[in-house]
C-alpha cells in the first residue's frame, strides 16, 4: 500500500500509474459531488473530467497541508460552481433516473418513509441556485460567506436562497409524507 505523500509525489512527477491510482481512490467520492451539482449524468461526468484535469494540472501546488481528499473535493466543488455559472443562462432538464447508482458521496441515511433516492430527487428538483446553495451549505459544509464568494452573490442572498431551498424541501417532504401516509392508511383500512 502506497502512502498518500508518495502517491502525491509520484503524481507530481507525472507518473501515469500513480495518476490512475489517485483517480481510483477519489473518483467515486468526486462523482457523488458532481452528481449533486449537475442536472444529468453527462454534465456530472464532464464536471468530474474537468476536475481531474485541474487536479493533475495543479497537483504541484498541493503541499500536504490538510488532507488530500479535502483538496480534491474543493477543486471539484469549485469546478461544479464554475460549470453552474457557465450554464446558468442556458438551463437544462432534470434527469434523476439517470443518476441512480452513480451517487456515492451523499451521506443521507434511508429510513422507513423517505429513501435516499426520493430525497435526492427532491434536492435535484430545486431551482439551480437553491440547489447549489443547499449543496454547498448543508452537504459540503461551506459557510454563508464562503458560498457568497464562490457564487459571486451576497451574504444575504445566500441566506435567503438557503432558507427558500429548505422551505421548498420541507414542503416536498410534507407532501410526500401526506401521500405516503394516506397510501399506508388506505391500505391498512382495506386489509381489515
Amino acid at each position: 500500500m502506497i502512502s498518500e505523500s508518495e502517491l502525491v509525489r509520484k503524481c507530481k512527477e507525472g507518473e501515469p500509474r500513480y495518476q490512475e491510482m489517485l483517480y481510483q481512490k477519489f473518483s467515486a467520492v468526486l462523482m457523488g459531488i458532481c452528481v449533486r451539482y449537475a442536472k444529468n449524468k453527462e454534465d456530472a461526468e464532464d464536471i468530474m473530467h474537468d476536475s481531474f484535469v485541474k487536479i493533475f494540472t495543479n497537483i504541484g501546488s498541493y503541499e500536504g497541508i490538510g488532507s488530500l481528499e479535502a483538496w480534491v473535493k474543493r477543486i471539484t466543488v469549485n469546478t461544479a460552481i464554475n460549470a453552474y455559472h457557465l450554464k446558468v443562462k442556458t438551463g437544462f432538464a432534470v434527469d434523476v433516473d439517470e443518476m441512480q447508482g452513480v451517487i456515492t458521496d451523499v451521506r443521507i441515511k434511508e429510513n422507513d418513509f423517505l429513501s435516499e433516492s426520493v430525497l435526492l430527487q427532491f434536492i435535484n428538483e430545486l431551482p439551480d441556485g437553491y440547489r447549489t446553495i443547499f449543496n454547498l451549505y448543508e452537504i459540503d459544509g461551506y459557510s454563508h460567506l464562503e458560498i457568497a464568494e464562490m457564487t459571486g452573490g451576497t451574504y444575504s442572498t445566500v441566506r435567503s436562497q438557503l432558507f427558500k431551498a429548505k422551505r421548498a424541501l420541507k414542503k416536498k417532504i410534507e407532501n410526500y409524507f401526506g401521500t405516503e401516509l394516506k397510501y399506508y392508511t388506505d391500505r391498512n383500512k382495506s386489509e381489515k
